[in-house]
């Protein structure tokens, strides 16, 4: 069967170029940026509620393995939410950051794509993960989380930038914009743990907020600030301290701010890949200490892990925005992790609640779909991320679409922006010209990918 739907897809990659042109976008939106706000009544608390069981965005294919975790999402001005998630990745990548667009509340959804992906043999050579994006200044910016960098460190971050949601980005290179990434946030201790990773942003006024994983033994959210006005802001960047400290057993925090109620919020999973997991929501007023609001258990489901907030575009929730609570659930291995949205209500209590941790949550199983006969491409690749050659190697490029299918694409491939003093293609074929080391870049039906090709001597 698999060999069978292989051949299928293979043969109709040309039926999903053409299918493509008619799947444009429907508009979304840029809310004004949002004016100052007064600190809120710190005698006050966040209460949050999910008043029902929410519903899946995404369900992986009957086979298994697949998933979408971790989502970020951006509110338009038609109600729309654009949403950036980390998914599984094909060969020699394990993750991607894929991006589609929710109507009604997520009832309905654009075709998935990849809006990031890693540079073969750069520092996210590996994985791009774990995505909080933020814009301003006309520009998507995606943090992500690097896995395996060069150095053999586990985690670190980088951030990429484009004008359009979907991309094509352009990561930070330690001294500007380019193909080459350099990290934003650099961890600096035992390579043994998880590392830095899971970002996620809040705009208040030019000064960006940067809110993060650092994991040793334990995991705390620590914040870092930068100056927005600056096209290079990442290289202002203030370590400012730790947000909020070790959690028992909870994950990446995603964190907006809160214009009504004048204060930061974050929320962030406990109790990750359990049967008593659930949401933690924190508060802030000055943006680096958080305490303790509540807990969104009731209605959630089993097993919850990596979820994320709904906010505009600065990272801020206007009085009266829809706020959408996403995350993955399901168990660890086979069939894989489904994503469900819940809609969820936020209003002010005079005292932190934490009744709904004795609560149940949702035992839900994930649910399967059926292998699609017509491929969706998420992604393309060159078959290896890097090359090593002495002799004329033929680059295959291949196609990865929403099954978990990974074939070939048998024409139409354009390969630029090498350097022939290096290597020289002539119909997907690498012919080596001197030693050294060159990018070459791949772009089949406007989705672009790059390797790396160290031409090396033959003796």
């Amino acid at each position: 069967m698999n060999k069978f739907y292989l051949v299928i897809k293979t043969v109709l990659a040309g039926v999903f170029a053409l299918l493509s042109v008619f799947n444009t976008a429907r508009g979304g939106g840029d809310f004004e940026p949002s004016a100052p706000v007064e600190e809120g009544d710190s005698s006050k608390y966040i209460r949050a509620d999910a008043p029902d069981t929410g519903i899946d965005i995404f369900n992986p294919v009957e086979e298994g393995g697949a998933y979408r975790y971790g989502p970020s999402m951006i509110l338009n001005t038609d109600g729309s939410v654009d949403l950036w998630w980390a998914t599984d990745g094909p060969g020699d990548i394990s993750d991607l950051v894929g991006y589609t667009r929710l109507y009604d509340g997520g009832k309905d959804r654009s075709s998935e794509k990849a809006a990031l992906q890693p540079t073969g043999g750069g520092w996210d050579n590996l994985s791009t993960c774990d995505p909080g994006v933020i814009k301003f200044g006309g520009y998507y910016y995606i943090g992500y989380t690097t896995t395996l960098d060069n150095r053999g460190v586990d985690n670190d971050i980088c951030v990429a930038r484009s004008k359009s949601p979907d991309g094509p980005y352009e990561k930070w290179t330690g001294d500007g914009w380019g193909s080459e990434p350099y990290p934003l946030i650099e961890y600096t201790e035992n390579p043994d743990y998880w590392g830095a990773g899971e970002p996620s942003f809040v705009l208040m006024g030019d000064k960006l907020y940067i809110y993060y994983s650092w994991n040793t033994t334990t995991t705390s959210t620590r914040l870092a600030v930068a100056d927005a006005t600056d096209e290079n802001w990442p290289a202002t960047l203030e370590y400012k301290g730790i947000a909020i400290p070790d959690k028992t057993g909870g994950d990446s925090a995603d964190v907006k701010y809160l214009d009504e109620y004048g204060r930061f919020i974050a929320v962030f999973t406990e109790k990750r890949f359990s049967t008593g997991s659930y949401v933690a929501v924190w508060e802030s007023f000055d943006g680096l200490n958080f305490r303790p609001s509540d807990i969104i258990k009731t209605n959630t489901a089993r097993y919850l892990h990596n979820c994320g907030i709904s906010g505009r575009a600065d990272g801020h929730i206007g009085k009266g925005d829809p706020v959408y609570l996403g995350y993955a659930y399901g168990e660890w291995g086979p069939p894989g992790w489904s994503t469900r949205l819940h809609k969820i209500d936020l209003s002010l209590a005079d005292a932190p609640d934490t009744d709904d941790a004795a609560q149940e949550n949702i035992l839900t199983p994930v649910n399967t779909r059926p292998v699609k006969a017509i491929p969706h491409i998420l992604i393309i690749k060159a078959e290896k991320q890097a090359y090593n050659i002495s002799e004329p190697t033929q680059i295959i490029t291949m196609a990865f679409d929403d099954d978990r299918y990974c074939f070939p694409i048998l024409l139409g491939t354009r390969f630029y922006g090498y350097d022939e003093s290096v290597v020289k293609i002539v119909g997907g074929r690498m012919y080596p010209v001197g030693e050294g080391s060159t990018r070459v870049f791949l772009e089949w039906n406007g989705m672009r990918a790059d390797c790396l090709v160290n031409v090396v001597s033959g003796e």
